[in-house]
């Protein structure tokens, strides 16, 4: 179980627009994970935003980074939290795509 100091760095890590939005791409394949490029192509951040917010996610225990030959990949780091969040996000994704739900 993670611990609260652990929980609270993650969701600061995690309480930007930006990171959010990072984090979301790298949810949608989360062992794939995504170069430095195809990132800043995704999220159209300069390369010193995005670095900021990847470094800030890194900090936070979301992400790892490991090399891909010469790219920097990034990827969703496996833990508690980020698989309940990956999940979450899934589960919220499904049912806005779903439309509104009636009762029975």
């Amino acid at each position: 179980m993670i611990d609260d100091q652990s929980l609270a760095r993650s969701m600061k890590a995690l309480a930007h627009p930006r990171r959010a939005m990072i984090f979301r791409l790298l949810a949608q394949d989360p062992g794939a994970g995504r170069g430095f490029r195809r990132l800043a192509d995704r999220t159209r951040l300069r390369d010193s935003s995005l670095a900021h917010h990847l470094r800030e996610m890194e900090r936070g225990g979301l992400l790892r980074r490991h090399r891909r030959g010469a790219e920097v990949v990034f990827s969703l780091s496996v833990t508690e939290l980020t698989q309940a969040l990956a999940i979450a996000l899934r589960l919220g994704e499904a049912s806005r795509s779903s439309g509104p739900q009636r009762a029975a």
